[in-house]
């Protein structure tokens, strides 16, 4: 039975309530081998089969248990004990997961496309690569009743405190009134979705897609947006005390909807204490004298958009969290650099060497980089090694690589979907946890590379 309330028309027979939702008694305990057949006679009710039943374990206890890989569509699960139970690569699509408590949860690549996860716990899971379109995960509580009394059966309302959700897909979910407090949500997508009054504080939101999210009212103090893509977001009387934009794009019409007295901006190279010219000058003669003259560049949180760097040697420069959109690093120098957490959306670094650069979380989305040398460095000394290039967590997406060298080049948990990788020398790189659906591999080297 489902406790309603009213809609716009004061129907209350006809649209149940967004918030409350209760269960006449509970539920019991079930182990792996009870759930392994309740999973058989969901699979037989989803093809339409004789003895097929829908999986309802609504108010269990199934702490620990393995969904791994199941079609759970439609399934239902309110108010269920399922903290430590694993869900790699389920689908959730339509699930009722109202009030259940799923801390320490395994949801990676899991997808939850339309669930109800209002008032679900989700403190401390992993749902790195979850697909989340129109999840509805606003705050909610689940009722019981006992001795023909409602009563609360779990207490924190929708939690998602501290879990990690990178590169999950959220587009249009709601989220309104989420605690997601010390989030991981590196490069995920929330395009369009609402996030009215969530708390968002001390968040990881490096290379997030806002755009069209509505943030009215959320608290985003102490976060870090690099690369975060904001423009056309809504953020009317957003918190951004202490927030960190470095390398995030967004409209200063967007911005004026807020305070930003106390956020982390981008430095305009109208501050650098000598014209940037200068200072690339200053950093040859530093490279050429082994240190001992000129200076290293430190362009580090700098708004760099659109300039032009080809054939400059920058080598050992610090870039990181730079906004380089748009640059271009054409035939540049660039070994050894510093460049993690940069947004070089749309930039170009056609040939530039990069051995053993340092680009871990950096967004590189439609980057032109054909041919460049992104291969381990070989440092001298008295016993030779070998330095990878890092992209760890980088977003590669629609990049063009084609006849690149990253042979050796640390790409564990990057994004590379809709990559050009043609005749790409990927021999020993790192690459379990990367994400290449839809990459064009034609002719690319991949012996000694470590996947999944």
């Amino acid at each position: 039975m489902k406790l309603v309330g009213t809609n716009s028309s004061g129907n209350w027979l006809k649209a149940p309530i967004t918030s409350v939702d209760w269960l006449p008694e509970s539920g019991g305990s079930i182990d792996q081998d009870k759930l392994n057949h309740m999973i058989e006679q969901h699979r037989r009710f989803l093809k339409g089969l004789t003895g097929g039943r829908r999986l309802n374990i609504a108010l269990f206890d199934a702490q620990g248990l393995q969904f791994d890989y199941l079609d759970l569509t439609e399934a239902e699960f309110r108010g269920a004990r399922m903290s430590g139970s694993s869900f790699v690569g389920s689908v959730l699509t339509r699930a009722n997961l109202f009030g259940a408590d799923l801390r320490q949860c395994d949801m990676r690549r899991c997808d939850l496309t339309k669930a109800d996860l209002r008032g679900a716990v989700l403190r401390g899971s992993n749902l790195d690569m979850a697909t989340m379109r129109a999840t509805d995960a606003r705050e909610g509580k689940l009722l019981e009743r006992r001795q023909g009394e409602l009563v609360q059966v779990n207490v924190g309302g929708e939690d998602l405190d501290a879990a990690s959700a990178q590169g999950a897909d959220l587009s249009g979910a709601r989220l309104s009134g989420t605690m997601l407090r010390s989030t991981d949500l590196t490069n995920a997508v929330l395009r369009d979705s609402r996030l009215g009054g969530a708390d968002l504080s001390n968040c990881i939101l490096r290379g997030v897609q806002f755009e069209g999210a509505d943030l009215t009212g959320a608290n985003l103090s102490g976060s870090v947006l690099h690369g975060a893509m904001l423009c056309g977001a809504n953020l009317k009387d957003v918190n951004l005390d202490d927030a960190d934009l470095n390398a995030a794009i967004f409209d200063r019409a967007t911005l004026r909807m807020c305070d930003t007295s106390r956020a982390i901006l981008p430095k305009s190279v109208s501050s650098l204490d000598r014209p940037i010219q200068d200072v690339v000058r200053g950093h040859y003669d530093w490279i050429l004298s082994l240190g001992r003259k000129g200076r290293r560049a430190d362009l580090s949180g700098y708004d760099l958009a659109g300039m032009s760097f080809e054939k400059v040697e920058l080598s050992a420069g610090d870039f990181s969290r730079a906004l380089l959109t748009n640059a271009s690093f054409a035939d540049a120098g660039l070994n050894a650099a510093q460049l993690s957490c940069i947004n070089a959306m749309d930039s170009l670094f056609r040939g530039a060497r990069m051995q053993g650069v340092n680009m871990a979380n950096a967004v590189l989305t439609r980057a032109d980089m054909r041919h460049i040398n992104a291969s381990a460095m070989l440092i001298r000394g008295q016993e030779d090694m070998l330095w990878p290039t890092n992209l760890q967590g980088a977003v590669l997406d629609d990049v063009n690589l084609s006849g690149a060298n990253l042979s050796g080049a640390n790409l564990f948990g990057a994004s590379l979907r809709g990559a050009n990788l043609r005749a790409c020398n990927l021999s020993k790189a790192n690459l379990l946890d990367t994400d290449m659906a839809g990459a064009d591999l034609e002719g690319a080297r991949l012996d000694g590379a470590k996947t999944d």
